[in-house]
């Protein structure tokens, strides 16, 4: 949503706002029945949003300071801190585009990561950093621009709750949060193709057609929060990170703002847009001309339709219309807006011209005709079981089962060919990029499958903290470079040594995976439970989940020493409950001079009340000597 000024909605503001939507969508439909809408022309643009990191290779809450250092329009904020934007220019197809395109985006990508160098940061290019933590995610990171905070306060309030997220991989999140920053941990590689209007439709359901086979190929976003999950993580992620329907109205069907779609479409252009406004909240405005886009078009000049594309801009979907202005011509877009960013500007310019030459290779057969040939939620299925799985499945292809291995390197790829061809593009332009798609889809090493063999790898000898800071500090280094992913090796974990501030918080060190007891459960459990595993203390929690003490073995021998123990005798009898806490964002020294000051071997590590790890002397003193090592 590129729109600075924007405002809440009601009242007399919302009146307003909606005459002139209702204006523009007339509008819309009149330039395309009139034949006002360019055609004949098709151009290439892209939006690429990168992650900032410091030298720790976590996130770098320095992109407001480091925009002000860089003195290019095509540069812009993104909605957390540690992100930017680059906007390339759009490009006329035909010799050389993907070369100009390719030579802008490396230009820039060098320009920030020179910039930012200067701040103790670099540039990333990755669909989530490994690297970002629940606390890099507060409200105090949102990048401190009014429609930001405004959207953020809109959404909470229509939600009217805590935002829930459950995302099941291999390993599983599942979490409250107050806040839509979880929406920034995505970052993306955003393609747009102009299309001519009268074949708006075709071009639109073809691209639904191939979002799943082509995400398969370019999956780059496998974990979040230290955990395995989807192939393209994104996906999942974006939809429930602004999700503000109600868990209760299962009744009542509504559609997500983050949304696939529900079925093809039928006519043109304004059938989305129309649809757009029939099932979603209108939940920002604007200042806005006093005159209507029918008038501005009635004096023969060309409307923005910017109350249209205002609301348009509060909705993401995965293929997404859009309508513009360039150089005094109206034209209309398809933006892909699921390809994640990275792992390198290759890898993205691969992604790019694959999709650009399958959307010139739409079947002619499927024109007008496309519930002939899919079904809908066929289509859909496909998308998500490539964000799941990536390259392992099979899709619905033509009414066959095809695997997604098979289908891009028999089929997809040499229409992608023909299609580079048709816009004039020579081979020796496009065959690097096809050639890349080759590679990483025949060897089956997409940036998230490299990732998820890195950490299952290093997971042997190292937490998955140092886990991900390795992987994060290979996706540095090599991010700018020109080699693309499919021939990228493990990284190695040598580079631990040389990150520093590595292990500054406790929440680096902390063991996550808890044995607690409740206030009223046996001692003599309790007792069974540290035997079991080995463990000195035990945290207890409440009936509302709040740590409310700790109980060790220390406890428990005081209690039978003193001859009250009974074999009926509760944790809650003889548990600590004069606590001393550290939050996960406390430092190790902090942690460490507490335990000394007050001769205890473990700290409770406490947040929002709820215990969410431990800490004990014994974790610090075997980091000191891996650092020795080291």
């Amino acid at each position: 949503m590129g729109d600075q000024k924007i405002s809440p909605l009601s009242g007399e503001s919302k009146t307003r706002f909606l005459q002139h939507l209702l204006g523009d969508i007339d509008a819309l439909e009149q330039m395309i029945a009139d034949g006002i809408i360019e055609s004949g022309v098709t151009r290439i643009g892209a939006e690429q949003e990168f992650c900032l990191v410091g030298n720790d290779t976590h996130p770098a809450m320095s992109g407001p300071a480091i925009l002000e250092t860089i003195d290019d329009p095509h540069f812009t904020t993104e909605l957390a801190r540690w992100n930017l934007e680059i906007n390339l220019d759009p490009q006329d197809t035909g010799p050389g585009c993907l070369q100009r395109m390719d030579a802008q985006l490396r230009q820039l990508l060098s320009i920030a990561s020179q910039k930012a160098q200067a701040f103790d940061c670099d540039v990333v290019l990755t669909g989530i950093l490994p690297t970002i933590r629940k606390s890099d995610l507060e409200f105090e990171n949102i990048t401190p621009q009014p429609r930001y905070r405004i959207l953020a306060d809109i959404l909470k309030e229509i939600r009217g709750e805590d935002f829930t997220l459950h995302i099941e991989g291999v390993d599983e999140v599942d979490l409250k949060h107050d806040s839509i920053l979880f929406e920034a941990c995505n970052t993306s590689f955003q393609i747009h193709l102009q299309v001519d209007p009268d074949e708006f439709a075709d071009r639109y359901n073809w691209a639904q057609v191939l979002a799943g086979p082509i995400l398969a190929a370019a999956v780059n976003s496998p974990t979040l929060l230290g955990k395995e999950l989807w192939r393209e993580t994104r996906i999942g992620l974006f939809r429930q990170s602004i999700e503000t329907r109600h868990a209760g109205n299962y009744i009542r069907e509504q559609q997500p703002r983050v949304s696939f779609g529900q079925d093809w479409l039928r006519s043109s252009a304004a059938e989305i847009f129309k649809n757009d406004v029939s099932l979603y909240r209108l939940i920002v405005g604007a200042e806005l001309d006093a005159d209507n886009s029918m008038d501005v078009l009635a004096r023969g000049e060309i409307p923005k339709l910017r109350a249209m594309n205002l609301h348009n801009g509060t909705l993401y979907k995965w293929n997404r219309a859009c309508y513009g202005v360039g150089n005094g011509k109206p034209h209309l877009r398809i933006e892909n807006r699921y390809i994640p960013a990275g792992p390198t500007p290759h890898d993205e310019m691969a992604n790019a011209a694959f999709w650009i030459g399958l959307m010139q290779s739409m079947p002619e057969h499927c024109r007008g005709k496309w519930n002939e040939h899919f079904y809908f939620q066929e289509v859909r299925a496909n998308f998500l079981k490539a964000a799941r799985s990536g390259l392992a499945n099979e899709f619905r292809w033509f009414g066959k089962s095809l695997d997604a291995v098979a289908l891009i390197l028999d089929s997809l790829l040499p229409m992608a060919e023909q299609g580079l061809e048709s816009l004039g593009i020579p081979q020796t332009e496009y065959q690097t990029y096809l050639n890349t798609i080759e590679q990483r889809v025949r060897k089956r090493q997409t940036g998230a499958q490299w990732m998820i063999d890195a950490l299952r790898s290093l997971r042997s000898k190292f937490s998955v903290h140092e886990s991900i800071v390795i992987i994060t500090e290979h996706i540095r280094e090599h991010c700018l470079g020109d080699c693309p992913v499919h021939d990228w090796e493990s990284p190695k974990a040598s580079v631990l040594a040389q990150i520093p501030n590595c292990y500054d918080r406790v929440e680096s060190v902390m063991v996550t995976n808890l044995i607690t007891v409740r206030e009223d459960d046996l001692v003599e459990f309790a007792d069974r439970l540290m035997k079991w595993n080995a463990f000195h203390h035990l945290p207890v929690e409440c009936a509302n989940d709040e740590l409310s003490g700790i109980i060790s073995a220390t406890d428990i021998e005081r209690l039978k020493n003193s001859g009250s123990a009974t074999p009926d005798s509760l944790v809650t009898q003889c548990m600590t409950t004069d606590l001393i806490t550290v939050t996960p964002n406390s430092s190790l020294d902090e942690a460490q001079q507490l335990m000394q000051q007050n001769n205890i071997r473990s700290l409770p590590v406490v947040q929002n009340k709820q215990v969410v790890g431990i800490i004990t002397a014994n974790d610090i003193l075997r980091l000191q000597e891996k650092l020795k090592c080291e």
